[in-house]
């Protein structure tokens, strides 16, 4: 029982992800998708193609009835663009068999404003000086203490 209810949830997250990504694919005729708009960004899709012989078996080409080769257009590739809201352009290019490659072209943003320099503080006038506090009258010797009389019992 739980071998078919991991084989069956297997078979379920490929039929999803097939589904998933027959989704991206939309163009119908394969030169251009129609641009998309998502959260404000313009999405294009374009796919890129080449034009090739036919050929037959024996890697002849196929001629037509008119006597020119036969020819067949193939998708090799494909490029994304995305335009945000903010001017920025990200171009990602895939061809079949390379590495995709990714080019993003930022906006140009006006220059901030340079802010006026701040206006110099007037110096503070300084502080006159402190006046000497007085000194303070001594005070007068205290008597001396009569030395205590010895208690009985110490040495």
């Amino acid at each position: 029982m739980k071998k078919l209810l991991l084989a069956s949830t297997a078979a379920a997250l490929v039929i999803s992800g097939a589904a998933s990504l027959s989704a991206q694919d939309t163009g119908t005729d394969g030169t251009e998708a129609a641009p998309t708009e998502t959260k404000g960004a313009i999405v294009t899709r374009e796919n890129i193609e080449e034009t090739r012989d036919v050929v037959d078996e024996n890697g002849d080409p196929v001629v037509n009835e008119d006597g020119t080769t036969q020819t067949e257009i193939v998708k090799t590739g494909f490029t994304q663009t995305v335009e945000t809201p903010s001017g920025n352009v990200t171009t990602i290019t895939k061809e079949d068999g390379s590495r995709a490659i990714v080019t993003r072209e930022r906006a140009e943003r006006p220059e901030r404003a340079e802010k006026p320099e701040k206006a110099e503080k007037p110096e503070k006038p300084e502080k006159p000086e402190r006046p000497e506090k007085p000194e303070k009258p001594e005070r007068p010797e205290k008597p001396e203490k009569p030395d205590k009389p010895d208690r009985p019992g110490r040495p």
